[in-house]
Parts: structure tokens; sequence; C-alpha cells
């Protein structure tokens, strides 16, 4: 399956301080807080990773004391109670028993979320902290000589700022060059020099090297290097002076801006080892680094109902965190508890907290909600800024409501706010998906001209869009403008490479693209590995996939639904040439064996294989499927309508019934209502309609591709294997349910979208739909046509598989239909030669369709083969 990546733009902003308050009015309100969350039914008990990550303390408030099981695990309000009405129990009756599909499989495509990109406006908390900080003029001259030079030259730094001994005021002025170094500069080794430099400078009290270290922290952690930053923190502690409150808080901080979790929550029980209380801004922090790095939520709020046992009081940064929190986790119903519990906690709402809101109520694609939140703005006399408005015109724009994000770039500007590179990043999104290339160029010259310089962003989303298009001189053009401009690629960058190179068919260029990226020294993720797995598996070698799959594992890199869906796709699809094959050759193909890069050719070149390889390769194939299936539900990762649709066509290439039908018999101990109703299809049971029907109804709720996917790949197995009436029938549901547009006319047959199996069953549901007409006498165009596609985007052109199908098909039956001479992807017939074979006694028993099939043997005779592979 090919890995689909959509730009998204996001955004953040960074509250530093937290609400001073009374010591009497932070218990009240931590105690309002607690009895509410008392009040509710605890959150379900975090993920086994998670539970890993988070400390034993913290899984046992975080974890419910009675079972869970009948409780949904997802949309679970974080509060239940007066502060937040909207929550409804559900009552036993209104518990339905009746199969549905959960989430996980209707859910077509992984998505990867771009981390938001910090806001430099800062919230109430960050102006007072800096309001707090008075700084001599000296401080930015001294910054503005260091930023001129040399990163590594430590000497040179260090007499820069000795120069300046006599004008700077000791710590103040030396952090608040820290800190504008961390604003300011690219390079993390020139405020970790300068920090080194700073230290003897300060005098040589631990408070005041405390002070330096922790500002020092904070500049690290900003420009990315939280490496770095621990580095230092650990110097300060070997010092005697880096055991302190705000040292641990900053290098939390510092984790979190990276979304390194698990590295912020060992910071805060290495805190409290070391006998410190953390405060609210420690608990922000490590709030902040879950949400970040995508720790389950309910460790989440672990971390929050810790921080109200302790006595702290929840300050409006605690509560953005939150929503952030929910808002990655795409949890709208927890996002809405917080939102509201702001106001009975006395938090307030800040355009963060809106923003944020927006944003989690886009993720689910709810615009008509969002835009009623930002009405609910203005009204409370919070003006929306630009990431309001660049918010909801990603969220437009990933429904593919273009008009409406656009709409919004003119009200921005009759509002007179400037858009901002997120904006620009959006527009240019949306206008490579729609294809207006004027536009791009003219969007890409506003920049320049504002002076807003293209990021990683922009290029990842030009390069995607027009490797969508099919323009590889362009992609290849930004690449190299990519790096004439000193923009560094990412990993989103490479796994897009891979992805337009695999789907041209340019498998070199993708293997190079992945050799660059070994270089690159970046961390791999699960969307490249998805993607150069992608690569191998549609080139032919499952086996190297399988040993990338291997091998992203021993890295600790989790396999998502993308990846096996697109081995066990591969696995269905995998040429395996015969000696008589005229495509045998030597492939010359790069592979991947315990992760290094090796040449390999096909199998075929030694020796060939004969018809009886290639069906018992068929057959063992689809008890490798087994065999990944049951390791994705060992490993927790929930299979979809892709991995339905991977398996069944998997199926239908087998020419052993038997094994087929076993497979989908094992497969319903996983889902017998979505695996029970293509079984039961494939045996030919006529009880399992009613079943059947009921899952097109929840088809119905999918995206147009993924939906006709489904169609497809259940009327071929069913086609392949003889059940030629329920292939029709399936056919016909997808027709009533408009599942493959602009397909059904009355003369004319469209069957671009329709795999060989349907398109045949749909040819002989057309034709006597036709033969009614001409018995009922209607009139009927001078000619009847049936479009097949001719195969341009086909390595050779003209080479299309369903073209080839369905002439045979009409040849088979006598059809009178031939290739239109100017387009062989057409076969036309005069109405009347139609019409006059359609009137022939004999046609109505050829266009009738059988069952071939109608007993089947037993394959439970057959189940001991599959001892070791039961789920």
């Amino acid at each position: 399956m090919a890995t689909h990546f959509t730009p998204s733009q996001a955004h953040a902003a960074s509250h530093h301080a937290a609400h001073h308050h009374s010591a009497s009015a932070a218990a009240a309100v931590t105690a309002t807080a607690t009895a509410r969350l008392h009040a509710s039914a605890p959150p379900p008990s975090a993920s086994a990773a998670a539970s890993a990550l988070c400390p034993p303390h913290l899984l046992a408030a975080a974890s419910p004391a009675s079972s869970s099981a009948a409780r949904p695990t997802v949309h679970n309000p974080i509060f239940v109670g007066p502060g937040a009405p909207w929550v409804q129990q559900q009552q036993p009756q209104q518990r339905t028993a009746a199969a549905a599909l959960g989430p996980e499989f209707r859910r077509a495509r992984t998505t990867r979320t771009i981390s938001k990109r910090t806001r430099g406006n800062g919230g109430a908390g960050a102006g007072a902290l800096d309001r707090g900080r008075v700084s001599s003029a000296a401080a930015g001259r001294c910054v503005d000589k260091l930023l001129r030079l040399a990163p590594e030259d430590r000497r040179a730094l260090g007499a820069a700022l000795s120069s300046f001994r006599g004008e700077l005021v000791a710590p103040e002025d030396y952090c608040q060059v820290l800190r504008e170094l961390g604003d300011r500069d690219k390079s993390a080794y020139r405020a970790y020099e300068v920090f080194y430099a700073a230290l003897p400078l300060v005098g040589g009290g631990a408070v005041e090297k405390g002070k330096l270290l922790t500002a020092a922290i904070g500049a690290l952690g900003k420009i990315g290097r939280p490496d770095l930053a621990r580095r230092a923190f650990d110097a300060g502690i070997a010092g005697g002076y880096g055991n302190t409150v705000f040292a641990h808080s900053a290098l939390i901080s510092a984790y979190a801006r990276s979304g390194l979790a698990t590295e912020a929550m060992g910071v805060l029980e290495s805190m409290k080892g070391a006998g410190l209380r953390p405060t609210t801004v420690s608990y922000n922090a490590v709030i902040d680094a879950c949400g970040k790095g995508g720790v389950d939520l309910s460790v989440t709020l672990g971390y929050f109902r810790q921080m109200l046992q302790d006595g702290l009081c929840p300050d409006r940064k605690t509560f953005n965190s939150l929503l952030a929190a929910c808002s990655r986790a795409g949890h709208l119903e927890d996002a809405r508890a917080v939102f509201d519990e702001m106001i009975h906690l006395g938090s307030g709402r800040d355009i963060y907290t809106y923003n944020t809101f927006v944003d989690a109520i886009c993720k689910c694609g709810n615009m008509e909600l969002a835009m009623q939140v930002v009405l609910d703005m203005e009204a409370k006399n919070v003006k929306p800024n630009v990431v309001t408005y660049s918010t909801l015109m990603d969220g437009f724009s990933k429904l593919e409501k273009y008009d409406e994000a656009l709409k919004l770039r003119g009200k921005m500007k009759s509002l007179g706010i400037q858009l901002d590179r997120v904006c620009y990043n959006t527009l240019l999104a949306i206008y490579v998906k729609t294809g207006k290339y004027d536009e791009i160029a003219t969007v890409c010259e506003e920049m320049e001209s504002l002076g807003i310089e293209k990021d990683t962003v922009t290029y990842n989303s030009l390069i995607n869009g027009y490797g969508k298009q099919g323009r590889l001189d362009m992609v290849a053009f930004l690449v190299q403008d990519m790096r004439a401009q000193g923009v560094a690629p990412s990993v989103l960058t490479y796994s897009t490479l891979i992805d337009i190179y695999s789907k041209a068919g340019m498998h070199g260029d993708a293997f190079n693209v992945y050799l660059d990226f070994k270089e690159s020294g970046l961390k791999a993720d699960v969307v490249l590995f998805s993607s150069f797995i992608d690569t191998l598996a549609k080139n032919g070698l499952v086996e190297c996939a399988l040993s990338l799959l291997d091998e992203m594992m021993k890295m600790g890199i989790k396999p998502n639904v993308v990846t096996y869906n697109t081995i066990i796709d591969a696995f269905g699809k995998s040429k395996t040439l015969t000696e008589e094959d005229p495509e045998i050759g030597d492939m010359g193909i790069v592979g991947v064996y315990g992760g290094q890069i090796v040449r390999a050719t096909n199998p075929a070149t030694r020796g060939g294989r004969s018809a009886i390889d290639v069906r018992m390769r068929r057959s063992h194939e689809l008890f490798f499927i087994l065999e990944l299936f049951q390791r994705m539900i060992q490993q927790g990762v929930r299979p979809n309508v892709v991995t339905f649709s991977a398996i069944l066509n998997a199926c239908s290439r087998c020419n052993n019934f038997e094994d087929a039908a076993l497979l989908l018999e094992q497969l319903r101990l996983f889902d017998n209502f979505v695996y029970g109703v293509a079984y039961g299809l494939l045996m030919g049971h006529r009880d399992v309609w009613s079943q059947a029907r009921s899952l097109f109804n929840q088809l119905g709720r999918m995206d147009s591709p993924t939906s006709s996917a489904f169609y497809n790949a259940l009327t071929d197995v069913l086609w392949h294997f003889g059940q030629r009436q329920g292939a029709q029938q399936v056919v016909l549901e997808g027709v009533n349910r408009r599942v493959w547009e602009n397909t059904w006319n009355e003369f004319c047959l469209d069957l671009h979208l329709m795999s060989c199996g349907a398109a045949q069953a749909m040819v002989h549901a057309w034709l006597l739909n036709v033969r009614s007409i001409v018995f009922e006498g209607r009139a009927m165009p001078e000619f009847l046509s049936i479009l097949t596609g001719w195969g341009k985007h086909s390595k050779v052109a003209g080479s299309s598989t369903l073209r080839r199908v369905i002439e045979a098909l009409l040849l088979s039956i006598g059809a009178p239909f031939q290739v239109e001479r100017f387009n062989i992807g057409r076969f036309v017939s005069p109405s009347a030669v139609v019409a006059a074979w359609l009137r022939d006694s004999g046609t109505i028993n050829i266009l009738l369709l059988r069952n071939e099939r109608v007993q089947h043997a037993n394959p439970s005779n057959l189940v001991p083969r599959l001892q070791a592979l039961q789920l």
C-alpha cells in the first residue's frame, strides 16, 4: 500500500511562568479539581508501551480499580460532573449487540502529524516573566558580537565575552545573553561554549552558576539540542550547582520541545529522588512533553492527578498543555472537557487556549464547530490571529474544501492580518493539490518579497504535490534548490521522495534516497521504513521487506498498520516468473539484508520456475499472511479495511480454493463480522447476505477510494473462485451505493475504477439491462460503448490488464463489440447490432451468471496445517 503524506502545518505558543496564588487559594482550587476528578470514572488504563514509560505509582493513579471492559476506550471524558454537562453515560439498554466496524478498521489511512511550530508571541505567563528581567544594553551588543564568530571557536567566543566583563551585570546579563542566543542562533555549540566561558565570570556562588545553568539549558532546548542541555545539566550536578528545581524543570522543558517524553519523565523522577519537590512549572513541562511525545493520554492525566495530589494549583499553562495533548490524541470530547474546566477553576482562556481547541476540532474534521468556537472567541474579546486562521485553512484543506480555505485567506487580508510562513505553506499545499501552478509561483514570489524564506515544510509540501502530479522534473529541481538554500531535509522529505520514486517505478532512485538518508544521521521513523518497505515489496523483494521489518523492530520502531498492509499486499501481488515468461531477465535490483545494501537478481533467472512451483508459492504465501496477521494482533496493531482488501487480493491470486477458504476461516477468529461475511460469500451461504448488507452500510461512511478498493477486492476473490452470482450481487450493491463514480450509464459503461473481477461481473449485468431496454422497445443511441482505459500509466503504454480481460470476455460470450480505431481502451458497437444479438434466444443463457462451485470440500481437515499459526 502506498503511503500518503499530507503536509500539516500547526502552531503552538510557549508559556513559561505560572500564575502566583496565595496558599489558601491554591488549596481551594486544588480541592475543587480533585473533587471533580474523583467524581468521575477514571480513564482507561495505559497501553503496554505507555505502562513501561509511566512510573508504577502513576499507573496506579491512572488505572481504574474495577474492570473497564464495558467502558469505551476512546473519547472517555476526563471530567464527569457539573463541569462537563455534555457527557452522557451510556445506559445498558442503549448498548447494541449488533456488529459494527471499529474505528481502527474504518481508518483507511495512517496519517503522520507534523509537530506544531512554536510561535514567538508568547502567553501571559511568558510576558510576565520577560517583564521581570532587566538586562543592560551591553548584553545585546555582546550577543551581536558573538553571532559574528564561528560557533566552534571556543577561544574567540571566550575572548569576546570577556571583553564585555566590565559592562555586563552578573548573572542577569550573562543569562540574558544565553537566552538571546537560544532565540536568535541556529548553532547550539555557540551557546554551549558561551555557557562554559561565562561560568568563571559570574562569580563563585552556586546560586549565580545555577541561574546561568538554567538559562543555558533553556537556550539549548530552544535550539533543539536536548543532548547538549543534558551534558550541561550533568556538569552542573557534578559541580554542585545543578541540583535545583529550576535546572531540572528547564531540562524537562528541553526534552519536551523535542518530544522526548521518556527522558522528560525520567528527569522528573530523578528530581524527586534527589529530594526536590516539583513545582507547577515542572509538572507543566512533563505534561507538555507527554503530549508532544505521543504518550498515552491516560499517562498524561496521571501526572495531572499527581500534581493535584501534591497540592499544586494547575494554571492556564497546565490546561493548555492538557488541551494540546487531547488534540494530538484526537480526543475531541476530552478536549471539550478541559476547555470547559478552565472556566470552572478560574484559569480563563487565552488566544493559545482557543487556537489549541480549534486545532483539536479541525483534526476531527468538525469545521462547523470550529467556526462556532471562533465566533465565541470574538464574543469574549479574544481576537483570532494568524494562527487561528491558518489552523482553519489547514482543516478545510484536509477535507478538500479548498474554496472555504481560500475564502479565509481573503478574510485575513480584509482584517489586515499578515500571512506567515505556515499560512503560505498551507496555501502552497492547496494550489499543488489542485494543480494551480501559476498561483504556486505567485505565492513563492510573495513569500520572497516579504522576506519569508521557504523552510523544510514548504519544500516537503511542494515536493509531495509535484510528485503526485508526476512532475519529476520539478521534484529534482526542488531537491537541488533545497540544498542550495541550505534547508536541511527532514525524515519526511526522504519518506516522500522514496514514495514518489517508488510509485513512478524508479526503484533505483528510491534506493539511492534511502542510502542518502542512512548518511544523513537522522533517526528513521515508521513512515520512512514503511515507504522503503513499500518500495522493496513492489519490486518483488518481499524477503528484503521482511528483513527490514525485523530491523525496524530491533531499533525500537513499532510497525503500524500501513507497514503490515504493505507487506501483506506484496505477498498477494508479488510477481513469480516461470521459465516461459517473456519478462524473465536479470533485474539487477538492490536489496537490504541485515541492514546492509546488497545487489539481488530475480530468482527466476537461476533456472526458472515451473507452474507447479508458482502454485505452491502462492499457497505458501497465504500461510505467511496469516502469520503476519497474528504478529499484528500480538503487537496491538489493529487491522483495517486496507488489510482486509490486501488479504482478499492475495486470496484471488491463489489457485487453491481450500487454502483461501481456510485463511478466511481462521481470520474469523479475529473478526467474525468482517471476515465472516467474506468467508460466507466465498462458501456460497445465502443466509450471510443480511450481515453483508449491514457491512456495506458501514462501508458507506468511508472515502470513495477505500470503499471501492474493498468492493473490488471482495468481488475479485468471489469471481476468481467461481462464485459468479455472488460477485455480481456485490457489484450491484456497489452500483446502488455509488461506490464507483460515473460507472453505470444505460448506454455507456465506464470500468476505469473497477478490478478485473468486478468489471466482468458488471459487463454481464449491464448487458442484461441493455437487453431489457431492447425488449421494451425504447430508443437507443447510434453506438454503445464500454470504456476500460488503455494503460497510459502502465510501464508499457497500452498494456492495460483490464482492457485485455474485457476483450477476452467479450470474445468468449460473442458480444459484437470491437476496439475503437483511435482509442484501444474503448469497445464500441452499433446499437442495432447489439440489439440483434441480444434478441437471439441463446444470448440470455450466456449472460446469466451461474456459480461454478456448488459443493465445496470441508477445509476443516486442513486445520492441523495451521496449528502453529493459530490466533
